[in-house]
């Protein structure tokens, strides 16, 4: 302050981390300096701001009047939020103590209107980054349980607390670390910055690194969940527990070991008032695997059943869960993947039984279906939480839960086929009665197919994203009726669905004759069975429509667009004679066009009328729009008649490099008996589909039925194919077949 001279009062202020005594190497240092009026903005920038600058620091300078700032953070809550954090450096201390009264003091003495403020500060910030708790590439300042949660804590005044400071501590060395390899700020830790943090850090993996962080940042998050939680009034719970003041306390608890049940017992009350310090020292005492007894197994199902998070995270951050699961610590504070929206995989399987009991919550008429016929639902229950950990681990803890040898092995097979229903669904084809008799009967009976589909449905909440987008619930809906019908005894289904069969074709003249298309009648029994049991009777009316009036020549395709009701997604229904590679070109012309095939169905009639159904969505998110349609049927003439160059036009985006995830073709004879099956696995790019569909066009096969699913880590594409005789490839043309799409998708 000495360079300022005599020009009135003034004082160095330091903000943010720098007034938290928080700064790492690329940390911008926020100063402000505060005066009584008479400085000039000249006067400081070149007695104060220019050296600096000299030095090279990353300086975030700010001059005010006592009178301005204050003016200027009354319209926003962050400035004046940030003032929470002020320390003086140097100068005249009054000014500082004056911003503060006009400022901070009335929140600083109302507790409670100070946590309503936070609150909705901080569920915003969390909901737009990615948790320090859970996620794969997470933000340490702004994620849930990261330094900006750290200064929350610190405003509300929480308390002094080991573990939060060793927290900090640790947040801030990760930071450093990654800053300085980086050479830049860093906020998002992502896997490169990880791989290369973790040795430095004397670490032998990053995934031991991230296990750390969730860690720390775990117990930051459940201090600040607390300390931001509505009080209760006083009350006793017995054995010891009560709450005091808004904190759960607890005298003289006794060691788990001799009360094995008391750890559920507190975790059920958590939800109530955040725990006091001894408390946690009580639960964060180490010790042998709690020894089951009555009382703990129903306390552990009540815990089920209510899938409170409060009881969970507290489980968790203290470690009691592990002494009472400990086949948890398999999947403990692991990362499921690498992608920026993968976590931890023991907070997706929490959070998988939360999601269910909010869907079987919601009304839904399918979760109705699933739920109000089931016998065992605390099996489902314990399938969901155990999904991920395996199925010897989830037999052991079954059985460690008290469950009869049925329940055990239930529980067992639910968390093994765990993936199954959502694979098949995703990836092949749901009219294939071999392979829908063979699940049934690796399901075994009907309340199992029930709880394997709830199992799934979870698994599918909890991931988000594509994972339960409306097109896959959708096909998981469909593939439940199939299966509930499969799982019947097998002559039953084969003469149920003879009739279904015959019935479909009888909806189907009603259908034609109440829409007056009389011309398309002798086309019913000429329409495959498949394709009769694939679609209702005015999906298939629309469709031939398509065909009546004139002849359809050869070569000729006509086109119709309509939208599915409840999704995002449409279908196009084509009709053409046999047009040999019309997936490939239509799969072309969509990628130009901003949008994908989800699924794709070939049909040819007994005279040789094609009738495909292609499914498709956005490619990019936005909605399709109806004006798109016209200009794709333009496309779509113009590359089959040659006068698109599609090739040229896909060429300019690169074929897979090493660095973009792995490729791999997979051809399959045994999958169908009629079909061979081509499984193809690339990182997921524009005109991918084209490209595999190109490939298999030129090696003479037929595609009968193809399923694009869309994950995280890449593509995976399935196609049913036999050559043009209507055969399935031989080892020769399979070899052929593996090698061509291999060069194509690598470029």
């Amino acid at each position: 302050m000495a360079a300022l001279g005599s020009e009135g009062r003034a004082a160095a202020v330091a903000l943010g981390s720098y007034g938290r005594q928080q700064l790492t190497p690329a940390s911008e240092i926020e100063l402000l300096v505060l005066h009584d009026g008479a400085l000039t903005t000249q006067h400081v920038t070149e007695t104060v701001w220019y050296p600096l600058f000299e030095r090279k620091l990353q300086l975030e300078p700010v001059l005010r009047s006592v009178a301005e700032y204050t003016r200027e953070v009354q319209h926003s809550s962050l400035g004046l939020l940030s003032l929470l954090d002020a320390r003086l450096i140097a100068g005249d201390r009054s000014l500082l103590d004056e911003l503060t009264h006009n400022t901070t003091a009335p929140l600083r003495h109302d507790r409670v209107g100070l946590r309503r403020r936070l609150a909705p500060i901080v569920q915003r910030r969390h909901a737009g980054h990615p948790a320090v708790t859970v996620a794969a590439v997470p933000d340490l300042l702004n994620g849930r349980g990261g330094l900006h949660d750290v200064q929350v804590l610190r405003w509300l005044d929480s308390g002094h607390d080991q573990r939060i400071e060793a927290a900090t501590d640790f947040l801030l060395a990760v930071t450093s670390i990654a800053e300085e390899l980086a050479g830049h700020q860093v906020h998002r830790l992502t896997t490169r910055v990880q791989d290369r943090a973790a040795p430095a850090m004397g670490y032998a993996s990053a995934d031991d690194l991230m296990a750390d962080v969730y860690a720390h940042a775990r117990w930051i998050a459940f201090a600040l969940d607390g300390a931001l939680s509505q009080p209760h009034a006083d009350r006793s719970f017995g054995l010891s527990l009560s709450i005091r003041r808004g904190q759960l306390v607890g005298e003289r608890l006794p060691p788990l070991d001799r009360v094995p049940t008391l750890g559920l017992r507190v975790a059920h009350l958590i939800g109530f008032a955040p725990p006091t310090t001894g408390i946690l020292d009580w639960a964060v005492q180490p010790g042998p695997p709690v020894t089951w007894d009555e009382a703990t197994r129903h306390q552990f199902w009540l815990l089920l059943r209510a899938a409170d998070w409060r009881s969970w995270t507290f489980l968790d951050t203290t470690g009691l869960l592990g002494r009472y699961l400990p086949e948890w610590a398999t999947i403990a504070r692991r990362r499921s993947g690498s992608g920026t929206r993968d976590f931890a995989l023991d907070t997706h399987s929490f959070l998988a039984l939360r999601r269910l009991h909010d869907w079987l919550d919601s009304g839904d008429a399918f979760a109705k279906r699933l739920w109000t016929t089931l016998r065992h639902r605390d099996w489902v229950y314990l399938a969901v939480l155990l999904h991920e950990c395996g199925p010897e681990s989830a037999a052991r803890i079954a059985r460690r839960c008290g469950l009869v040898e049925d329940g055990i092995a239930t529980v067992e097979a639910l968390v093994a086929d765990h993936h199954l229903l959502a694979d098949v669904a995703s990836q092949r084809d749901l009219h294939d009665e071999d392979l829908l008799f063979e699940i049934a009967a690796r399901i075994g009976s009907q309340q199992r197919l029930r709880m394997l589909f709830l199992v799934s449905i979870a698994h599918a909440l909890a991931a988000g994203g594509e994972a339960i987008s409306p097109w896959r619930l959708a096909l998981l809906r469909r593939l439940f009726g199939l299966l509930d019908t499969a799982s019947r005894s097998p002559s039953e289904v084969g003469a149920r669905r003879q009739r279904s069969v015959e019935q479909h074709r009888d909806r189907l003249v009603d259908e034609l004759t109440r829409r007056s298309l009389h011309e398309m009648l002798p086309m019913v029994a000429r329409l495959p069975r498949r394709y009769l049991l694939a679609h209702s009777a005015a999906f298939i009316a629309r469709h031939l429509k398509l065909a009546t009036g004139a002849p359809v020549r050869d070569g000729e395709v006509r086109l119709r667009a309509e939208r599915h009701r409840r999704a995002p997604e449409w279908d196009l229904l084509v009709v053409a004679r046999d047009r040999p590679g019309l997936l490939a070109t239509m799969a072309g012309v969509l990628a130009l066009r901003g949008a994908t095939v989800l699924s794709a169905d070939a049909a040819t009639s007994a005279d040789g009328l094609v009738l495909d159904v292609f499914t498709v969505g956005s490619a990019y998110g936005a909605p399709l729009d109806a004006a798109l349609w016209p200009r794709l049927e333009h496309d779509l003439h113009a590359a089959l008649d040659g006068r698109l160059p599609l090739e040229a036009l896909l060429a300019s985006v690169p074929s897979a490099g090493p660095d973009d995830g792995p490729t791999s073709v997979n051809v399959d004879n045994a999958a169908s008996q009629v079909f061979t099956v081509v499984e193809v696995r690339a990182p997921d790019r524009v005109g991918l589909l084209y490209r595999i569909t190109r490939a298999l066009h030129d090696l003479g096969l037929d595609i009968h039925h193809a399923k694009v699913a869309t994950y995280p880590d890449g593509a995976l594409d399935v196609f049913y194919v036999w050559d043009l005789s209507g055969n399935k490839l031989d080892v020769e043309r399979t070899c052929a077949v593996t090698r061509e799409l291999g060069q194509r998708l690598h470029g």
